[in-house]
């Protein structure tokens, strides 16, 4: 495909990735049937510990992946065979406690250090991370806590634009990305990045934390409702670490809140960065230990509930259309209906404020999906 430009700075071709880019970009893809691991989170008012929303496991679907659940509570021995098992791994966006020393954060600390060492040893191994999972990276890269890395933004439920640094040129996922669509993203007449987070990560504090622009392509910057800026695209520079802040797999597959784009350029920027993604993981050499196991680690074995009909996440989540819910008391979700959980059903009718907010609960976790 030939470049895009921004602003008249030329994005490369995968030709010219392929033939002088980074090292995941020169290795050719030698398995074409990759296997992502997407990093459950806790969840306290829904029929299980964990779960996983299901737009994230369409939008690797749509570009020929499946995905497998990672339970962060899984002992160390079970996350490495999962590890290694899987090609890529996606850090969601969600709803959890970003503290160091929490679960969740201990346990993708080890898969973001195996990941490093796979590359490393010259084993492809990416991670892609959205909102909360930009924000996981770069707290994992910097050590520090999310206390000092980050502040207050007003983006919730906010598409908006992206405005592009000269980083854009050596991009992985906006390598290739048709002219037009490129232009669109820094529209703000099209608004097609789809924001929806209550933290930032500011542009400044690549340089307050050196680690941060030591290691890390700072590919595009965003502005939350009140000018805030804050980092929304950025590239690791030595490992196929990718994060967004804001949402590419929310516009083909979540419906229930009115503000995400669904434009046909909304679908084909996250398609694009879905595609570059997994393209990404076929170049991981890791495989199952046995087609037994291959089958028994997809998400094939639970049914997703259509909790967009009935709430049952966290009183301060807005809740994905669809959820798989895993380590629940019954394996068996029932048919398109959670009211026998009466205690932990929410309607959405009412639920939300105008702005995406809950209506009189206290925001207790970090950011929203």
């Amino acid at each position: 495909m030939p470049g895009a430009a921004v602003a008249g700075r030329a994005l490369p071709s995968e030709a010219t990735l392929l033939a002088g880019g980074k090292p995941w970009e020169k290795k050719p893809a030698t398995y074409n049937k990759p296997l992502i691991g997407i990093l459950a989170q806790a969840c306290h008012y829904c029929p299980g510990r964990s779960y996983v929303a299901a737009g994230f496991v369409k939008w690797i679907e749509a570009a020929g992946a499946r995905a497998v659940p990672i339970r962060f509570y899984n002992s160390e021995q079970e996350l490495h065979r999962i590890f290694k098992s899987v090609n890529g791994i996606i850090f969601p966006g969600g709803l959890t406690d970003l503290w160091q020393d929490s679960p969740y954060v201990i346990a993708a600390r080890k898969l973001w250090q195996w990941a490093k060492d796979a590359n490393d040893a010259g084993d492809v191994f990416p991670i892609h991370g959205t909102c909360l999972g930009f924000q996981l990276l770069h707290i994992l890269e910097a050590n520090v806590s999310f206390t000092q890395l980050l502040v207050d933004t007003d983006s919730v439920a906010h598409p908006y634009t992206l405005d592009f640094t000269d980083a854009v040129k050596e991009s992985t996922m906006f390598g290739g990305l048709a002219d037009d669509l490129i232009e669109k993203l820094g529209d703000s007449q099209y608004n097609i990045s789809m924001e929806n987070h209550m933290f930032g990560l500011p542009p400044a504090h690549y340089d307050k934390w050196p680690l941060l622009r030591q290691n890390f392509n700072m590919v595009s910057t965003s502005k939350d409702r009140n000018g805030v800026e804050y980092v929304s695209s950025a590239e690791h520079k030595h490992y196929p670490f990718f994060a967004t802040q804001w949402h590419p797999e929310k516009p083909p597959f979540e419906f229930g809140m009115h503000e995400i784009p669904h434009t046909l350029d909304a679908i084909l920027v996250s398609q694009h960065l879905a595609n570059s993604f997994v393209d990404t993981a076929r170049r991981s050499s890791h495989r199952p230990e046995s087609p037994e196991q291959e089958l028994e680690l997809m998400i094939y074995n639970w049914k997703p509930y259509f909790t967009l009909k009935d709430s049952v996440m966290d009183p301060s989540y807005d809740g994905p259309d669809m959820c798989y819910f895993f380590d629940r008391p019954d394996d068996e979700a029932p048919e398109n209906s959670l009211t026998g959980r009466s205690a932990a059903v929410k309607s959405f009718a009412g639920h939300l404020s105008a702005a995406g907010q809950p209506k009189g609960e206290p925001t207790l976790q970090l950011a929203m999906a």
